[in-house]
């Protein structure tokens, strides 16, 4: 994977120092721009109040010159003295109570009427002001008149006391100038000391961001040295921790990873021990399964070819599971692949087993096990059980199940031995349609998580007696669901093994129907070649979940034009059935085995179906018709497949082996499908 570009990264420290900057700037400045106001109000107030002592001094030094004939000899010069030694007054008037102008600074003006300035306004001022002042404003200034009394109180007239308001600003911006530069100054210094301390203070973020790219790059031997006392110091040692955990937790990764792939050879070389495939062998079928309660286990099953055509069938099950009980097993695979034609009888090898497993197990180790010869020609089965599960038969022609007990030791468990005198061999012998079935004990034991009740014997027995009829695996199947529906949600506390030893053959009763002559073979692969060449085909994958396919290629194909829909569906299901069973039983619902049908049309909608397969070549011919009006028939529901394939075709026909593969014929009339109609809707 290509390394992610670099993008660019603003360090922390000089955001963090920047913002700081910035909310002093702003601290700083309101509390300037508040300080700036206030200052210009205090400043004004000050010129107002200043402004009323002039006007109030020159109305107290009027009172007597407007007490005299001619008030203007005294008041021209006061009011020339006052306008020279205070140029920024703009207006110095004093005014008799009649209008007329007594003294002023252009002489002028003494004796007209008085004019005051143009635009005044008033003033709101929070300066006290006696009765009769007032303070009003022009653009141009800023103007006090206070009334002149006599001793007595009585107006005389009025004294008019201006400012300039350039000299008012002027004085405001003087002050506000002096502000600022002090900010300046102030300002600089903190914004310098705060880029300095934040950079101090956050000068370990460095540190600790090299620290973290280190273990990012999976390096967790070299540690984050910062000596610092802040929270920074703690998540350095934070980094530190972390990363000498990473480190053990990568070495137990790693150890993980191994033993993981160890364990997962392990299970290989187990499965691999064990039989990858059914046998059939004349008319029997053996097939077993194991499910290990951990990758791997202590269960073994194995089926072993003996000299004369016989065979040999062996389950055990090792004290312990997992690897060690692994172990075992494949030490016990290979002593029994070096024993197992060497020895006459059962007991014999088994008592032979003992003697070289005391040898290599430990005390307290043990190994149960069940070993049997099948005889397929004649159904004789010897055995010989070494404290293993007993095994359960069941038994076609009465329908009942029996238990096959042994009194045997346990191999290892006992030196000396012991074990060997107490094995003993037993013969019975299995008819057509009968099944053996032996186990490990994690199936009878499970438990229900609810009440831990376990799965018993008896459970076994009901589904053995409901299920055997149709065959190994599929017994295999519905016995392991059940036992995994016991157990729920719930873990297997145990491993669980199963091995069927089934006669699949023609069961009591019925009749063989003879094998097809080199004349019947030779017919159907010119019936077959001719298929090829004009017939219509469908090519399926050997899964049961491919065969919904057929009836869409009944109604592409024209197969069904002019064809009943009742006909029409029951030649559907009969080709799904006839498919499933190949798929199911000879191929093992392997989706790598296909199977192909062909039909061949014949006169009107009549026909012939060919399927060909390259699977296990078996022959069901032992069908024999069921009474579908029997309850106990309607009851068990399943084993029809047969059945609906028989009545709804007019012919069938099975030719295994031949040098094509398997040929299955069917020929369809939908007349005799139509008039079997009514017993078909039982099936």
């Amino acid at each position: 994977m290509a390394p992610a570009p670099k993008r660019s990264v603003l360090s922390i420290r000089w955001i963090v120092a920047g913002a700081a900057a910035v909310l002093t700037t702003l601290v700083v400045l309101g509390v300037t721009g508040v300080m700036e106001h206030r200052t210009r109000t205090v400043l004004i107030d000050e010129i107002e109040s200043r402004l009323l002592v002039e006007a109030r001094s020159l109305a107290l030094a009027s009172s007597r010159a407007l007490l005299t004939d001619y008030p203007e000899l005294m008041l021209a010069p006061l009011v020339k003295e006052m306008h020279q030694g205070q140029p920024e007054l703009a207006f110095i008037s004093v005014v008799d109570r009649s209008g007329i102008v007594q003294g002023h600074p252009d002489v002028r003006q003494i004796g007209t009427a008085f004019l005051p300035p143009k635009n005044l306004r008033a003033v709101v001022s929070s300066v006290p002001r006696g009765g009769n002042e007032s303070l009003t404003e022009s653009g141009a200034m800023l103007l006090v008149s206070v009334p002149i009394l006599d001793p007595n109180g009585r107006v005389l007239g009025t004294a008019y006391v201006g400012v300039r308001r350039s000299h008012v600003d002027q004085a405001v911006s003087r002050v506000s100038r002096q502000q600022y530069l002090i900010l300046a100054a102030f300002l600089s210094a903190g914004v310098a000391v705060s880029f300095l301390l934040m950079s101090v203070l956050l000068r370990p973020i460095g540190a600790l961001r090299a620290g973290m790219e280190r273990v990012g790059r999976g390096d967790f031997s070299t540690p984050v040295r910062l000596k610092d006392r802040t929270e920074f110091g703690l998540l350095a040692d934070a980094i530190n921790e972390m990363s000498s955990e990473l480190k053990a937790a990568q070495g137990e990764m790693v150890e993980r990873a191994r033993l993981s792939k160890e364990m997962e050879l392990a299970r290989e070389i187990q499965r691999s021990l064990l039989p990858s495939k059914q046998t059939v062998a004349g008319e029997f079928v053996l097939d077993g399964e194991q499910w290990p309660a951990t990758e791997v286990g202590g269960d073994y099953f194995d089926v072993l070819p003996l000299p004369g055509g016989r065979i040999g069938v062996t389950v055990a099950d090792v004290s312990g599971k997992g690897l060690a009980g692994c172990l075992v097993t494949s030490m016990l695979f290979s002593l029994l692949r070096a024993y197992h034609a060497t020895h006459s009888s059962p007991a014999a090898l088994l008592t032979a087993l003992d003697e070289r497993l005391c040898q290599i197990l430990k005390r307290g180790s043990f190994v149960t096990m069940f070993y049997g010869v099948l005889e397929p020609a004649s159904g004789r089965f010897v055995y010989s059980s070494a404290g293993h599960n007993p095994a359960l038969v069941y038994r076609a022609g009465r329908g009942t199940t029996e238990w096959l007990r042994s009194k045997g030791i346990p191999l290892g468990s006992i030196r000396g031995g012991a074990v060997g005198r107490s094995l003993e061999d037993a013969a019975i012998h299995l008819a057509p349609g009968d099944a053996l079935i032996q186990f490990t004990d994690g199936i009878n034991e499970t438990v229900a998580p609810g009440n831990q009740e376990q799965f018993g014997f008896g459970r076994m027995e009901e589904i053995v007696r409901k299920e055997a009829p149709s065959g190994a695996r599929e017994l295999l199947t519905r016995l392991h669901r059940a036992v995994e529906g016991w157990r729920d949600s719930g873990a297997p506390d145990d491993d669980e093994t199963v091995l069927v030893v089934s006669r699949e053959g023609i069961p009591a009763g019925a009749s063989a129907a003879p094998a097809p002559s080199r004349e019947d073979i030779a017919q159907v692969l010119r019936r077959f070649a001719e298929a090829e060449r004009r017939g219509v085909s469908l090519c399926l994958p050997a899964d049961l979940g491919s065969m919904g396919r057929i009836g869409e290629w009944l109604e592409q194909a024209g197969i069904l034009r002019g064809v009943p829909g009742t006909a029409a569906g029951l030649l559907n299901l009969a080709l799904y059935e006839a498919c499933a069973n190949i798929a199911e039983h000879g191929c093992g619902e392997d989706p790598t085995y296909t199977i192909e049908i062909f039909w061949m049309r014949g006169a009107g909608t009549t026909g012939s179906f060919l399927i060909r397969d390259q699977g296990k070549a078996y022959r069901p011919e032992g069908w024999r018709p069921k009474d579908l009006g029997d309850p106990e028939v309607r009851k068990h529901g399943r084993g029809l497949g047969l059945e609906i394939i028989h009545r709804a075709m007019s012919r069938v026909e099975y030719f295994p082996g031949t040098g094509l593969g398997n040929i299955t014929l069917l020929e369809w009339n939908p007349d005799v499908a139509q008039a079997r109609e009514k017993e078909l809707r039982h099936a």
